[in-house]
């Protein structure tokens, strides 16, 4: 059988059809094309359409080559068919008076036609002359019986064009949504419907018309072939995640690339499918990004395990660093403590050691007398060696966590916590019943406590105060360990030192746990009592809190955890005597017979009734004047009238202390000769006080005669 001539057929069929190239260049028209329109094959080819029937001149206002021109780029740009269901458009025709153009309606069907490559390459127009239905359509309007009628023709077509709007909005839709998009027909998955970004996806390749298998061979062996014929038979939805897949995108090239996508079966009323709608996102960019982000993780991973192998090399480095710096910080607090303890101690011993004095120049020959009275010289001068070695006094021994009662711990170090207060400042116990052993280190928990006394009382700034000690049980429950990180629910022993002092900002309280960081200046603070404290709870698998306000106070909040395995509590109480390193045996103080001075006005300041007594006694002895003062205050007041040649005070007083009151004395007083009595030594330059004179307790009346010889002299 002889093949059938096409261009025969087009060219001899009874429609009206016209052959454009996609620059809508005229390639060919039908006979009844050409008697249509009234013009010759030859009068047509090789124009542009616009150009072979151009617009009225007479008439601009008109749209229609407008609308014309926009249908074909609507058909090569979506590659698909468009319709003008109704298109006025005049046609030029030679006239008797020359060329005039003859009002004509159309309706038009533009095709594409598609290469190899999936392109539009030409434009088949199917051209209808429904001038004539017009014409009777507008005669219709004229007559008021057909009325009815010829609305509902203008609805029909006023529906059509808003079908046509919407259509076209629809299709815009489609083609610029960002992810990816097709339909595929039937049980061969053709491929119907593309948008832009599924060409992009797949390297502008020809698809429509082409089943999958066909259009994108290289995704056999890759498991979509078989998922989509499931989804297509099954009639159920299948969702991806971060799907690999590989592609060729540029001839001999796989392209692997990670998608999120559905497919979603097309069901037509009777419940068959007809085919499967495919979205989705290309989330290649993403998948490397955290496939980055892991390789990164596993870096810092081995860098990690890397520095925990050199850390665990130098533990013993560590342990040593440890130790050394909890002893530093616990040789800083007792030396806070021993202050308040060798003020009152020294006292007492002055009081009874003066008398004795006093007492052994009124005996005589009486020989027992005086053996009596040299066993109690003796006694008071081993309560000096004991004075002395407790400000020598560093306690040095392994750390060793024991089951121990925390509130018994208070009750023992309560009245050396009172004293490192000083004066003018209380501490209140609150401890409750049936308290919980807890499983520490008795000597770092006293550090501890020491620490958080001694930061008390420079907060109090002096000023006075109550000071609370409050330990009792508590449970932390999982909203609270949810709320602080590292804590696990349990059973807690809770130790709070809550203070009335200055407080902290909000930028000292931040950092009030770093190594190192202190507010104290040169003052003496070292930095290390709270990161101690720290380190020690969470070591003994504690917690700890820090609240303050500035001009509110702090509360710093211990817990630790509870020792469930009840032994024995071991003794917390402090050291005894033969835990102290020995200070020697004090020197005898030799006697002289070196005449005593005398005639020297002496203002002397001692807040102790009986120890100014006395004091003041031992120096009227020695011929002197004495003028006794009990406050710095007093002092002051005493010196706007009268003019002394020694000022003599004790350094711990009530209100102004003896240091500041000789800070005060020394620019208005060049004259005077400065003396300050400690139980502990002092650096009187340090003090401010460079011109002063030391005398440590307890004083014999051998050094005061020998001392105010010197300032005689």
């Amino acid at each position: 059988m002889q093949c059938p001539d096409f261009e025969s057929l087009f060219r001899l069929s009874p429609n009206a059809y016209l052959l454009l190239s996609s620059e809508l260049i005229i390639l060919d028209a039908s006979h009844a094309y050409l008697r249509t329109t009234g013009r010759s094959r030859a009068e047509l080819l090789g124009q542009r359409i616009d150009e072979a029937f151009p617009p009225d001149p007479l008439q601009p206002e008109s749209t229609a080559i407008a609308d014309l021109m926009a249908s074909f780029q609507r058909v090569l740009s979506r590659k698909a068919l468009d319709t003008l269901p109704l298109i006025r458009y005049a046609i030029a025709r030679e006239g008797a008076k020359g060329v005039v153009f003859e009002d004509r309606f159309w309706s038009a069907t533009h095709t594409p036609i598609f290469d190899a490559a999936g392109d539009v390459q030409m434009i088949l127009q199917h051209t209808v002359d429904v001038t004539d239905l017009q014409a009777m359509k507008l005669a219709l309007r004229e007559s008021a019986g057909a009325q009815p009628q010829a609305q509902r023709e203008e609805g029909v077509l006023s529906r059509a064009r808003a079908m046509q709007a919407e259509g076209y909005q629809l299709r815009q839709l489609f083609e610029q949504a960002p992810g990816f998009i097709c339909f595929l027909r039937g049980e061969q998955h053709v491929f119907e419907l593309t948008n832009p970004a599924y060409e992009r996806l797949v390297g502008e390749r020809a698809l429509l018309g082409r089943p999958l298998r066909e259009a994108l061979p290289e995704l056999h062996e890759q498991g979509f072939f078989e998922l989509l014929d499931h989804v297509y038979q099954s009639g159920q939805a299948y969702v991806g995640k971060k799907s690999r897949v590989q592609l060729q995108r540029q001839p001999g090239v796989l392209d692997e690339l990670y998608v999120d996508f559905i497919l979603q079966p097309i069901t037509e009323s009777d419940g068959t499918v007809s085919g499967i709608f495919v979205q989705g996102s290309d989330v290649s960019e993403q998948k490397r990004s955290e496939d980055e982000l892991a390789g990164y993780r596993q870096h810092l991973e081995e860098l990690v395990a890397a520095r925990t192998a050199e850390l665990e090399k130098s533990e013993a480095e560590r342990r040593q660093a440890e130790e050394e710096l909890l002893q530093v910080r616990k040789l800083e607090a007792i030396g806070q403590l021993t202050g308040g303890i060798a003020h009152d101690f020294n006292n007492v011993l002055q009081v009874i050691g003066g008398n004795l004095q006093l007492l052994r120049r009124s005996l005589g020959d009486d020989a027992t007398s005086l053996r009596r009275l040299e066993s109690a010289v003796a006694g008071v001068e081993k309560g000096a060696r004991l004075a002395s070695q407790l400000l020598a006094f560093a306690r040095r021994q392994p750390l060793m966590p024991r089951t121990l009662d925390v509130g018994d711990l208070l009750q023992r170090m309560n009245e050396l916590l009172q004293r490192s207060l000083g004066e003018g400042t209380s501490i209140q116990l609150e401890i409750d019943d049936g308290l919980w052993s807890t499983f520490a280190d008795v000597g770092n928990l006293e550090a501890v406590l020491l620490n958080l006394v001694i930061n008390a009382r420079d907060a109090m700034q002096g000023n006075g105060g109550v000071l609370r000690l409050q330990v009792r049980n508590v449970t932390l429950d999982q909203q609270y360990a949810d709320s602080h990180g590292d804590v696990l629910v349990g059973d807690y022993v809770q130790l709070s030192v809550v203070d009335e002092g200055c407080g902290m900002s909000p930028e000292v309280l931040e950092r009030a746990f770093e190594p190192f960081f202190t507010t104290k200046g040169g003052r003496g603070g070292s930095g290390l009592g709270l990161s101690m404290a720290y380190g020690f709870v969470k070591q003994s698998g504690g917690h700890i809190t820090l609240a303050s306000e500035e001009d509110g106070g702090t509360a710093v909040v211990i817990y630790l955890p509870r020792f469930l395995e009840e032994d024995e509590a071991v003794d917390a109480s402090l050291p005894d005597e033969s835990t102290l390193q020995s200070a020697g045996p004090a020197e005898e103080t030799p006697q002289t017979d070196a005449a005593p001075a005398s005639g020297l006005s002496i203002l002397f300041v001692e807040d102790d009734f009986t120890l100014r007594m006395l004091t003041g006694e031992v120096i009227e002895e020695l011929g002197h004047r004495v003028h006794a003062c009990e406050s710095a205050e007093e002092a002051l007041q005493v010196l706007q009238g009268e003019r002394f040649d020694v000022l003599l005070t004790d350094i711990g007083l009530g209100g102004m202390s003896g240091l500041e009151l000789l800070r005060a004395v020394a620019p208005n007083h060049p004259q005077l000769k400065l003396v300050i009595a400690s139980g502990y030594p002092v650096d009187a330059r340090e003090e401010g006080v460079p011109a002063a004179q030391v005398l440590l307790k307890p004083y014999d009346l051998q050094q005061v005669r020998e001392l105010l010889a010197a300032l005689a002299g």
